[in-house]
């Protein structure tokens, strides 16, 4: 009895073994970078929130950087419909003129309702990371559910922004709707 236990341990160790190295480990924001990227691809902007048709798809994180270099990463060479993408880094909302995707960290979610109601214009892509449904007013919200990462679109924001969302990613988000009790 003895042994058959040992060589059943034997087999499943064997077994875990012999499936190669572990996947690394995905870092909560390398994830969340890889869906800024992707935010940038199914959302369309007033024709006037770029003043030339060269000009990049500018990001833009508020405060404090949780990414570590992995927006940097993601984004470098890639382009959408021409435009390249950069990343700016910005203290105040005083400095997002020629933002796109306004990124507010979860360091900033205390000043996030007043600092976006301070943003005069519009086509910004506001996107936050809060537990409170709605995120005050950000248009896509990340929130953690049993340890992966799932967003929410307010689209009363969207709006506010006019920016036209893909129904493909309308699809995939969980859909705020603020005005609803």
């Amino acid at each position: 009895m003895k042994h058959t236990a040992a060589l059943g341990l034997f087999i499943a160790l064997g077994t875990c073994l012999s499936a190669g190295p572990p996947e690394p480990q995905v870092d909560e924001y390398q994830v969340k970078a890889a869906f800024l990227y992707n935010f940038a691809k199914f959302v369309q902007w007033p024709p006037d929130a770029f003043p030339s048709p060269n000009e990049p798809i500018a990001i833009c994180i508020l405060g404090q950087d949780p990414f570590g270099g992995s927006l940097e990463v993601t984004v470098a060479g890639r382009a959408i419909e021409g435009r390249s993408l950069v990343v700016r880094h910005i203290s105040n909302v005083r400095q997002v003129a020629g933002c796109h995707i306004l990124f507010v960290s979860s360091a900033e979610n205390k000043r996030s309702a007043p600092t976006l109601s301070e943003i005069r214009t519009p086509g910004i892509l506001t996107i936050g990371e809060s537990d409170a449904s709605g995120a005050d007013g950000v248009v896509i919200n990340f929130r953690l559910d049993g340890g992966k990462v799932r967003f929410e679109i307010n689209m009363a924001a969207a709006e506010r922004e006019k920016l036209r969302i893909s129904s493909r990613l309308l699809s995939l988000a969980h859909i705020v709707d603020p005005g609803r009790k």
